[in-house]
C-alpha cells in the first residue's frame, strides 16, 4: 500500500476562525507535444483537503493535555480515563467548529493549486557547480 504525502497549510475561515488544513496533492501530467497533434496541456492537478482543525492556542492546549494523559502516563487511573474521555469530547466539539463549507473548501483548494510547491525551493542548490 502506497501512502500519499500530505501537506499542511494555515487559512482563515469566512467566519474569522483560523484553521489548519491537511491536504494531499497530485501534480497531474506534464504537457506533451507531437508533430501531428501539437501541444497537449496534460491533466490538471488535483488537491484534496483531508482534514481541518482550529489553529488556536486553546485547541493546541487541549491536544497537548490529551497527549500527556494518553501517552505519557503508561498506567491511568479511573479519573485520568474520565479526563481523557472529556478531553476527547471537547476536541471533537472544537473540531466541528473548523468544518469547512463547500465554498470555503473550493476557495482553499483553488489557492493550494495555485501556490503549492511540489518540490521545495532550495536556493543554495542554484549555486552548486
Amino acid at each position: 500500500m502506497i501512502m500519499t504525502a500530505t501537506y499542511f497549510q494555515d487559512f482563515t475561515r469566512d467566519n474569522g476562525l483560523p484553521v489548519t488544513v491537511e491536504y494531499s496533492f497530485a501534480p497531474g501530467s506534464e504537457p506533451t507535444y507531437s508533430p501531428m497533434y501539437g501541444a497537449d496541456g496534460g491533466d490538471a492537478c488535483e488537491v484534496e483537503i483531508v482534514d481541518a482543525w482550529p489553529s488556536t492556542p486553546e485547541f493546541e492546549a487541549l491536544c497537548q493535555r490529551q497527549y500527556d494523559i494518553k501517552w505519557v502516563l503508561a498506567r491511568r487511573s479511573i479519573w485520568q480515563s474520565c479526563a481523557l474521555a472529556w478531553l476527547n469530547l471537547r476536541i471533537w466539539f472544537a473540531g466541528r467548529a473548523a468544518r469547512l463549507t463547500d465554498a470555503e473548501r473550493e476557495r482553499m483548494e483553488t489557492w493550494l493549486i495555485e501556490h503549492h510547491e511540489y518540490e521545495p525551493y532550495y536556493p543554495d542548490w542554484e549555486d552548486a557547480p
